[in-house]
């Protein structure tokens, strides 16, 4: 068994001719006089906390309009990525079609109509990339469509998402419809639209219902 010394201070024995019953005493009221004075501090330090949480709670945004407003910012950073491939994918048609490659073969790469294909490329017959081949141009156009159909699947998802939190507000009662389109940029009558069929009655849109 391997020994372990006493951590703690060993006390002192009295010098002789001390009585030590007050020095005990002594000992005794400098340990409540410090057990005193620590207590107001803690008790400030806990109070201090309690009131922190409470000040935290109370400044930030709660969870569901945290949630709903950030849902605001997701939907406009992918409905800016979409309208930007879409017009990537756009220009990629037309440059395809001008390259020779047939409106069949655009159609099968980007899932596009073969009428859809034939409008874009008159309408972005400026579109051009010289140099490459039609191997290259249906490859680039699998790209785009497969990039976009990323960030549709995205959006959808969101949009069940937004659709959920949206039922589970008005349900708590904790906002109204109007403050939900607020968040949201969402119009009431599309949120109108968004829930139907969720069970909630005309009540639910009306804060304190």
């Amino acid at each position: 068994m391997t020994y372990i010394p006493d951590a703690r201070p060993r006390r002192r024995a009295a010098p002789p001719g001390i009585n030590a019953a007050p020095a005990r005493a002594v000992s005794a009221r400098a340990a409540s006089g410090r057990a005193a004075s620590a207590s107001p501090a803690a008790g400030g330090a806990a109070a201090g906390v309690a009131a922190a949480g409470r000040s935290e709670s109370a400044g930030g945004a709660p969870g569901p309009e945290r949630r709903l407003t950030q849902e605001k910012a997701a939907r406009a950073h992918r409905q800016s990525r979409i309208r930007a491939l879409l017009s990537r994918r756009n220009e990629a048609v037309a440059a395809a079609v001008a390259g020779g490659v047939p409106a069949a073969a655009v159609a099968a790469a980007t899932g596009l109509k073969v009428t859809e294909v034939k409008k874009t490329g008159r309408a972005f017959s400026e579109s051009y990339f010289p140099g490459l081949s039609r191997e290259q141009h249906v490859a680039g156009l699998v790209a785009l469509a497969e990039q976009l159909q990323t960030v549709i699947e995205e959006k959808e998802s969101a949009e069940r998402q937004l659709r959920a939190d949206v039922v589970d507000v008005l349900r708590s009662g904790e906002m109204d419809i109007f403050r939900i389109a607020a968040l949201t940029a969402v119009t009431a009558d599309r949120l109108r639209e968004l829930t139907r069929g969720t069970g909630l009655r005309a009540e639910a849109f009306r804060l304190g219902s």
